[in-house]
């Protein structure tokens, strides 16, 4: 009789334990660190603070080459697929801040589907360049988290107003507490 006893506590303890296990992974992480390439939401380092259904994406790089500087890792042809006005030669001054406003369509168990409004200053030697652009993504919610995001977006509008499609990528590490 003490037997079934201990069982039975055994097997509760082990539920509890299990449903608690389950309970931490609905935890939020509001701060992710990452990397992103996008031509309306910016190139290079990236912060993002989401901690519910609206967040805020910052993304910066700043890059400078010298007379010396060669192109041996093929640099030059990566940032030209992403922003057409990319030519770097010889003392190239090359800036790059985003400002994404994020929003959560529908929060699944291991993805996130949502909106976003980007905004991209990009800053090479002499020209300045403004793009925007609006669209739709989604996040695999794990520690590490993949981002793709789709849209449409208006390059230039300083100088001109160009229409194209866009695509944004990104790679982050989520953090509970920053």
């Amino acid at each position: 009789m003490k037997m079934k006893y201990e069982l039975i506590i055994f097997l509760l303890l082990c539920f509890l334990i299990h449903a608690k296990a389950q309970e931490s992974e609905n935890v939020v992480y509001p701060h992710q660190l990452g990397l992103h390439a996008g031509s309306s939401t910016g190139i290079g380092l990236s912060y993002r603070y989401w901690p519910g259904k609206l967040g805020i994406q910052a993304t910066f790089i700043p890059l400078k080459t010298d007379d010396s500087w060669k192109d041996l890792m093929g640099i030059q042809q990566f940032y030209r697929n992403i922003v057409p006005q990319i030519q770097f030669a010889r003392n190239t001054t090359f800036i790059s801040i985003g400002l994404t406003g994020l929003l959560t369509l529908k929060p699944y168990d291991h993805f996130n589907l949502f909106s976003y409004l980007g905004n991209h200053l990009l800053f090479l030697d002499e020209n300045t360049y403004y793009n925007t652009g609006i669209g739709l993504g989604f996040a695999i919610d794990k520690p590490v988290s993949f981002n793709f995001m789709v849209g449409y977006g208006l390059y230039d509008i300083l100088n001109g107003i160009n229409l194209f499609p866009t695509l944004e990528l990104g790679v982050y590490y989520r953090f509970q507490k920053f």
